[in-house]
């Protein structure tokens, strides 16, 4: 291994421990700066709020770990975290782990079809977009990529329900199994993306078919579809690799929203339930393992990133 590698490795580790250590500190620091106690707020979901003495309360933040300093409650976290310990539920008493992994299971399923769904598009698009960019149509599918960059996946979610599930009846969102549950919400997160990539991978393909190579193919009798099919292409699409890499965590991150708007139990759900309930060993929990996964992308966007810059210094190496 060399010196250059080993750093980039030690490197990158450095950046996930030291991201994981801040978003979780701020984490420790934004629930207790809320003005709402969740002993309190645990109280009273339980309806016995207006039964509890102070001295049941007090017993109650004991018992729930809260009378620790936050530096303390904070060391015991990660003590208990590197054992895969996250404590129990306050709002449903379920060990947290077992909450979040089930929930991470979700939203996984979800931007995996969303993932396929994107690949299909972007490479259908992006190829249209190249071949019609001097036409009408061309400029049309620019301005379809621009509007669905623009607008969030939560309207599409919305829109969807409105129109399939309530007005024409053709669809349910409740009930729904296996792929059929998943499909509408990996739909609404993949719009945003194909809006956004389809542009920039014919950008790419444009940029491939002006190359020496191209000229060269042109040269020998290739036609223009195969130039573009067997060379142009998958170049293009490697170029993107990076870039697509870092979009599929921010799929992760993002599906939050549309995960509610589809009662879809998955991470981004879990987040924003235990905020409203105040489940604190929840919100800690998940949003340690969702930046874990938004660091995990961006690392292998740099590896590949990484690989590609020495694919093409060798390539260019190899022409001197």
């Amino acid at each position: 291994m060399s010196k250059a590698t080993r750093r980039f490795i030690i490197n990158k580790l450095g950046e996930l421990v030291i991201s994981l250590l801040i978003v979780t500190i701020l984490s420790f620091l934004l629930v207790r700066l809320s003005p709402i106690d969740p002993a309190e707020a645990y109280a009273r979901r339980s309806m016995a709020a207006f039964s509890f003495t102070d001295e049941q309360m007090e017993a109650l933040r004991e018992k729930m770990g809260l009378n620790d300093s936050l530096p303390v409650q904070y060391v015991k976290w990660v003590r208990d975290a590197f054992h895969l310990d996250f404590g129990k539920s306050f709002v449903s008493g379920q060990s947290v782990f077992e909450k979040v992994t089930t929930a991470i299971g979700i939203t996984v399923t979800i931007v995996i079809i969303s993932t396929i769904i994107q690949a299909i598009f972007i490479l259908l698009i992006g190829c249209l977009c190249y071949l019609t960019r001097k036409r009408i149509i061309g400029r049309a599918l620019i301005f379809l990529c621009i509007a669905g960059v623009s607008i969030p996946s939560f309207f599409f979610a919305s829109t969807y329900i409105d129109i399939f599930a309530v007005k024409l009846g053709v669809t349910s969102v409740v009930g729904n199994t296996g792929f059929v549950r998943y499909f509408p919400a990996a739909v609404c997160i993949a719009i945003g993306c194909i809006a956004l990539f389809s542009p920039m991978l014919a950008n790419n393909i444009k940029k491939e078919m002006e190359q020496d190579s191209a000229f060269y193919a042109r040269c020998r009798g290739l036609s223009e579809g195969k130039i573009l099919f067997r060379y142009a292409l998958p170049s293009a699409v490697v170029t993107l690799l990076p870039n697509f890499c870092q979009m599929l965590g921010l799929c992760m991150a993002g599906s939050a929203i549309v995960e509610s708007v589809f009662s879809l139990p998955g991470l981004g759900y879990l987040i924003i339930d235990s905020v409203l309930y105040r489940d604190s060993p929840v919100i800690h929990a998940t949003i340690l393992f969702l930046a874990f996964s938004l660091v995990m992308f961006n690392i292998l966007s740099d590896i590949l990133r990484r690989i590609l810059q020495r694919d093409a210094s060798a390539r260019e190496g190899a022409r001197l």
